[in-house]
């Protein structure tokens, strides 16, 4: 667990007090909160990687857990940089936000080579079709494709298989792990572009 000093604490006792926010009933912090946590749920800690500080903000069902890093310049003063969030879906109980009715995604098999069709991906998780070909048992390395033809490498762990549908773990590293967040994080806001909406005013 990390501990913040007096002036990290002050910077975000001043960007977060209730003068900057106002008292309107539009304000943005009415309808979605937002906190600093100094310590990582368990779920998140190998997804986040090595974040040590993290902003939550909850909106609606959703929670987005930004990797906070703050940076001190020449004159002391700090700059918080914000990474890419990790989308929890709360429904249900805590868990990484699934993309279901996915389009243009492709694994590409390490030892078949073979392109296999993706049902539904999370950063912990993907649900795809099974070749026949396909090992159902072994853990393996594998190749996703996004549809901009980025390709992120991960470690693919099955979990079940099912009327020729797998569910498998994944593990990304590093940038591999960011390029994945990144998709899942912009693919949340344009499937709910409205709950952003007051957030971006």
């Amino acid at each position: 667990m990390s501990t913040l000093s007096k002036e990290e604490l002050a910077y975000f006792s001043d960007v977060f007090s209730p003068e900057r926010s106002g008292d309107s009933e539009d304000n943005t912090l009415s309808k979605h909160s937002l906190s600093v946590a100094t310590e990582i749920p368990q779920v998140l800690s190998h997804i986040l990687g090595n974040a040590k500080l993290t902003l939550l903000a909850e909106i609606s069902y959703y929670r987005l857990w930004f990797p906070l890093q703050l940076k001190q310049d020449e004159f002391g003063q700090f700059t918080p940089e914000l990474g890419t969030p990790e989308v929890l879906d709360m429904r249900g109980g805590e868990r990484s936000w699934r993309m279901d009715n996915v389009k243009d995604l492709r694994v590409i098999d390490s030892e078949t080579s073979k392109l296999v069709e993706v049902l539904s991906l999370s950063s912990s998780g993907i649900t795809i079709r099974v070749p026949q070909e396909l090992d159902t048992q072994s853990p393996r390395h594998t190749r996703l494709i996004l549809p901009n033809g980025t390709q992120v490498d991960m470690e693919f762990e099955p979990v079940r298989t099912e009327n020729g549908v797998m569910a498998a773990k994944i593990s990304a590293e590093g940038e591999n792990r960011q390029m994945l967040r990144q998709f899942l994080f912009n693919q949340h806001k344009a499937k709910f572009s409205h709950l952003y909406e007051d957030i971006n005013r």
